[in-house]
């Protein structure tokens, strides 16, 4: 019987992996999904509106702008204000007409953490109830 060598980097032939047996069969775990991401997900998911007798598809960020809009113009305080800083934060964007898909999304993606930074602490108390 010949002695197999044992030793640092070297384990029984009993313990070492298998042939074409992963040492990680669950691979490498995803990774969390960040607020923002989340949220663009919520955001961007249709549903189905009432506009004017007529039933439409928006995404749900589209009928949250129309909401806005729409209780601005009623005369609705907070919509106003609402309304003004986004209209505000869209003014101080660059023009995006040239702009690819992608490059469009990084400049959507920077005008809702700005608008999350600005009024952040306002909507995250609503949110937690205080």
């Amino acid at each position: 019987m010949s002695e197999e060598e044992k030793g640092y980097g070297k384990p029984p032939k009993k313990h070492q992996f298998k042939k074409g047996v992963s040492g990680n069969p669950r691979g490498r775990p995803k990774g969390k999904s960040s607020l923002l991401s989340d949220l663009n997900k919520i955001v961007n998911q249709k549903i189905s509106v009432n506009l004017n007798g007529q039933n439409m598809r928006l995404t749900k960020r589209q009928a949250f702008l129309q909401r806005v809009a729409n209780d601005a113009i009623a005369g609705g305080a907070n919509a106003g204000r609402l309304l003004y800083e986004l209209l505000k934060l869209e003014a101080e964007q660059p023009d995006t007409a040239g702009m690819s898909a992608s490059e469009r999304n990084k400049q959507d993606q920077a005008i809702l953490e700005s608008f999350l930074k600005h009024l952040g602490p306002n909507l995250t108390d609503k949110l937690e109830g205080k």
